[in-house]
């Protein structure tokens, strides 16, 4: 894993380097129980430099089957993050930060995601619906 990581570091921009414990637990869990080798990963990889260290570090030993889409509209997610905000004490829970956010995840997140819909591995779920549905 030293060897792993060292390498890492002399190849990849720092930014991508955000998912090096999550590649060693990987590793960990792998070399524990052969048994133990599907992985669900959540929000990842989410801009363009961590899917390139992802692919540099990752080729070969992992094959994404699907990205599980959670589709939602821009609206309804402000206001689910609003009522969050409510009771979880999070600054970052108002409408000028979560816009930002959302901007962020166009630029930064929404290419990846349609880089995996260009190779039919999404699927994608409407999460726009109430929980009941």
């Amino acid at each position: 894993w030293l060897h792993l990581k060292n390498q890492l570091y002399q190849n990849i921009d720092i930014r991508a380097l955000i998912f090096l414990p999550l590649l060693q637990a990987m590793e960990e869990t792998m070399q524990e129980d052969e048994k133990k080798f599907r992985f669900l990963i959540d929000g990842f990889p989410r801009n363009g430099d961590n899917l390139q260290g992802w692919k540099k570090v990752m080729e070969g030993k992992a094959d994404v089957k699907f990205v599980l889409f959670f589709d939602c509209g821009n609206e309804v997610c402000i206001d689910r993050c609003l009522e969050r905000g409510k009771s979880s004490g999070r600054s970052d829970d108002n409408r000028e930060s979560l816009e930002k956010r959302i901007q962020t995840y166009l630029q930064s997140t929404r290419p990846i995601i349609d880089l995996y819909e260009e190779s039919g591995k999404v699927r994608t779920i409407d999460a726009s619906r109430c929980v009941d549905e």
